[in-house]
């Protein structure tokens, strides 16, 4: 919608929403259930960042027309059950679903632009179901961070595809063992912290790792520590101790 004086807006409930440069921030005070309550938002098909914090949003739908749409975030939606409705937004960067009841990662396929990726859980999180398997990945080849922290992931698999990824979180899971990175070689950043984690290895393939955080896991045994060390001593910025 546009006024007089050639304000961009939507409206919730008679309330305006300013559109600007392309963004729309839609308050967390809203209460927002369903994303066609807002009137007007199918004018703005050449939207670029949609962003609400919003606990009462149930379901990730009706957004068919924001073609243009690169970043999409809906963080703090524990009442978000499922991935779904995003087929259309084809030129997605950014999707950021952090603390939703998200327990499986589908309907990505369509999504080949993505870049970012957060399906993580906050520790603070009000959210009771967990991702416990990585799947659903095998089309997204620009993707360049993934966020699967603070979920109940047990065993590393089905990155494969992510030969772009830099950054890397499977913080807070419950992962025992170091392995499926081997495709990983362009990844800069890896957070492993708070696992169940008992030795370091599967790390040779991670020629451009940067930064490699994995404290609070299991005791490390002495070969272990000297692989940590080694690391460091190649200029890698390693955090490493233990319960």
């Amino acid at each position: 919608m546009m006024n007089n004086s050639k304000e961009e807006f939507v409206l919730y409930k008679g309330k305006k929403i300013e559109v600007k440069n392309g963004e729309l921030y839609l308050p967390f005070e809203l209460e927002l259930e369903r994303f066609d309550e807002i009137e007007g938002l199918e004018m703005f098909t050449n939207l670029k960042k949609l962003h609400y914090d919003g606990f009462d949003l149930r379901k990730i739908e009706k957004l068919d027309h924001l073609q243009n749409l690169e970043s999409l975030i809906l963080q703090g939606s524990p009442h978000l059950t499922k991935i779904e409705n995003l087929d259309n937004l084809t030129n997605l960067k950014i999707l950021d679903l952090t603390d939703s009841n998200i327990t499986i990662i589908e309907n990505l396929d369509h999504l080949t632009n993505l870049e970012v990726l957060l399906l993580g859980k906050s520790l603070e999180t009000s959210c009771s179901d967990y991702i416990t398997e990585i799947t659903g990945l095998e089309n997204l080849p620009n993707l360049k961070e993934l966020d699967l922290s603070g979920n109940r992931i047990k065993i590393i698999k089905g990155l494969e595809a992510l030969t772009n990824l830099k950054i890397l979180s499977l913080a807070y899971n419950q992962i025992r063992e170091i392995k499926g990175l081997e495709n990983l070689s362009n990844l800069e950043q890896l957070y492993l912290n708070s696992n169940n984690i008992t030795e370091i290895k599967g790390l040779d393939n991670l020629i451009n790792l940067k930064i490699l955080c994995i404290q609070y896991n299991a005791p490390f045994n002495s070969n272990s520590i000297k692989i940590l060390e080694s690391m460091r001593n190649n200029g890698i910025d390693v955090s490493y101790f233990w319960h």
